[in-house]
């Protein structure tokens, strides 16, 4: 339901991206399931479960998630300006059950093995169009240009374009989420502007 509010405050630009998360291991143990396939299954669930509420479905029945509402029910689902709300799921490349769940998405957050490059992402890219992508799915290149230097920052980011990438998220995972230090660099960026 927060999607969908802010897909109707923002008169229909959401967009949500969503993947298995990540398993910190300086977090404590919660109980959570740590596994691999048991993540991505409920992913997948989750996937299914987001667009059925999105689409006004009062009734779920999945693998891992259920959702019902009656009649009486004051509760439900806010309804979105897009049907659907496009979703980004971040594939691993080249892994094919990864790959599969990008075929029901609207975008792709690539994860590479290693680095990654604008060949890895070409590749990818090819992929999708042999194995019927949706039209229009775009496909994510991310990084961190320098807020300063606008042509080093087209430097870092044409060759993703060139290869394919339809969006550029830029990032800063080196950093703790909400230091000083990376909120002055995040400020910094966006006072730079495109």
């Amino acid at each position: 339901s927060q999607v969908a509010t802010v897909d109707q405050l923002s008169e229909g630009r959401a967009i949500v991206a969503v993947g298995i998360g990540a398993l910190a291991p300086e977090l404590p143990a919660t109980g959570e399931v740590s596994g691999v396939r048991e993540r991505a299954e409920r992913l997948d669930d989750g996937i299914d479960l987001m667009r059925a509420l999105w689409a006004g479905n009062t009734h779920y029945q999945g693998p891992h998630y259920q959702y019902g509402i009656e009649d009486n029910d004051i509760v439900s689902a806010a309804q979105p300006v897009q049907q659907p709300i496009p979703i980004w799921v971040v594939g691993v490349w080249p892994r094919p059950r990864s790959m599969r769940r990008v075929l029901r998405c609207q975008g792709v957050i690539p994860q590479y093995q290693g680095e990654g490059t604008p060949d890895d992402l070409r590749a990818l890219g090819a992929w999708l169009r042999e194995n019927d992508a949706p039209p229009n799915l775009d496909i994510i290149a991310e990084g961190q240009t320098p807020a300063g230097d606008r042509s080093a920052a087209v430097e870092q980011v044409a060759p993703w374009a060139k290869a394919g990438a339809t969006w550029w998220l830029e990032n800063n995972w080196g950093s703790p989420a909400h230091s000083a230090e990376r909120m002055a660099q995040v400020s910094d960026r966006l006072r730079a502007g495109p």
